[in-house]
């Protein structure tokens, strides 16, 4: 059990790791996706491969050690201690600390305030234990999926030979990752919205595709559609501005 913590310090910091993780697989992957339908924008990416190469490989281990550091039991600020500081803090989410946070710091009470908190979701050890739940499920698939090729390669040289290196980067699909760190924000954005707002927290379900959210006409502004909205507008850059050789 972790020691008892700011929830907000936890959750702060799980906010940095989520996007973080989300801007460098996505930004790698829009990259991929730019190129895959547009012959001229691939030809001229080719014309320096050494840089894209890097940038593929850079964002891929960046990706891969930020979800270590999300999901290592060792860590003082990973996925289970933001939720036993849930826990351990669930009296800052009663209906009286609620008031306080909606007063916002004035002597008398708005009126509305009665009828919004008469609304409002006040967690219990039940809604900590249908999160571990939902938490539990992704971990599985980063333990499959990132942890073997996070550990064994990325961030110590256990293995070289080629067949090796694939097979620890072959234990899941692209998809489970899209999905993975787009829990790992909807979780962060339920938290925030059940501290501040007593709106219950069930993580929404959020766009994960790179191919719908890139050949959407509108980008959202989750950390993961921003990066690609920004990879986008560069690559219409780098293919309109270039001159063809």
């Amino acid at each position: 059990m972790a020691s008892k913590r700011s929830f907000l310090d936890q959750l702060e910091n799980f906010r940095r790791e989520a996007y973080v993780a989300a801007q460098y697989l996505y930004s790698e992957m829009a990259v991929q996706h730019a190129a895959s339908k547009s012959q001229r924008l691939l030809n001229k990416l080719n014309r320096t491969p050494r840089f894209w190469l890097t940038h593929g490989a850079a964002c891929q281990e960046a990706a891969y050690l930020t979800l270590g550091r999300v999901f290592d039991t060792k860590s003082p600020f990973n996925v289970n201690a933001l939720l036993d500081t849930f826990e351990q803090n669930l009296a800052d989410f009663s209906r009286i600390a609620l008031a306080e946070r909606k007063r916002d710091g004035k002597p008398t009470a708005p009126e509305w305030l009665d009828d919004y908190l008469a609304g409002a979701h006040y967690p219990t050890v039940k809604d900590v234990a249908r999160l571990r739940i939902r938490v539990a499920a992704y971990r599985s698939i980063y333990d499959r999926a990132v942890k073997p090729a996070r550990n064994k390669y990325i961030a110590h040289r256990e293995k070289v030979d080629q067949e090796d290196v694939q097979s620890l980067f072959g234990g899941g699909k692209v998809k489970e990752l899209w999905r993975l760190v787009t829990f790992l924000n909807a979780l962060y954005e339920a938290l925030w919205n059940q501290y501040h707002n007593g709106r219950k927290a069930v993580p929404r379900p959020m766009r994960y595709s790179v191919k719908v959210i890139f050949d959407s006409k509108h980008q959202g502004s989750a950390p993961h559609e921003a990066v690609i909205a920004e990879t986008k507008q560069l690559m219409a850059f780098i293919e309109t501005a270039m001159p063809n050789e």
